[in-house]
C-alpha cells in the first residue's frame, strides 16, 4: 500500500470529511495494517501521510476538517502507544492544531487562513523532495 492508496482509503471511509470534531476512529490496528502493507516504519508512515495531507490541503484538494481530524487521530494513537511524534508529523500536526481556535481573542481572523495555511506553506517550502 502506498501513501496515496492509504489516503484514498481514508477518503472512502470519510467521503465528505468528518464533521468538525467528529472522531475518525483510526486505531493502532489500522496503523499496524498500514505499516505492514506499505513496508515502512510507523514513524515514516506518520511523516509521509502528514506530508501528503499538507500537500492536499495546500492545493485545496483536502479540507482543513479532514486533515485536522486525521492528524488528531494519529496523534492519539501515538500518545496511546507511548511513541514520539516524528519531525514532519509534529510540525504538520501543530500547524493544523493552530487552526482549531481563535488566537489572541481575534474573532475577525479565520485561524485556518491566518495560521494553518502559512505554516503549511512554510513546511512544504522546506521540503525539497516530495
Amino acid at each position: 500500500m502506498t501513501i496515496d492508496e492509504l489516503l484514498a482509503e481514508l477518503r472512502v471511509r470519510y467521503p465528505n470529511g468528518p464533521p468538525w470534531r467528529e472522531r475518525l476512529s483510526i486505531t493502532n490496528m489500522d496503523i499496524l495494517k498500514w505499516t505492514a502493507s506499505a513496508g515502512m516504519s510507523r514513524q515514516d508512515l506518520y511523516d509521509q501521510l502528514a506530508l501528503e495531507l499538507a500537500h492536499g490541503f495546500n492545493a485545496s484538494e483536502l479540507s482543513f476538517e479532514f486533515c485536522d481530524a486525521v492528524v488528531n487521530e494519529i496523534h492519539w494513537v501515538i500518545i496511546f502507544c507511548d511513541e514520539q511524534r516524528p519531525h514532519f508529523f509534529s510540525e504538520i500536526y501543530l500547524a493544523f492544531d493552530s487552526g482549531e481556535y481563535l488566537h489572541d481573542g481575534s474573532p475577525d481572523k479565520d485561524p485556518v487562513e491566518a495560521y494553518t495555511r502559512p505554516q503549511i506553506e512554510r513546511i512544504l517550502d522546506s521540503v525539497t523532495v516530495r
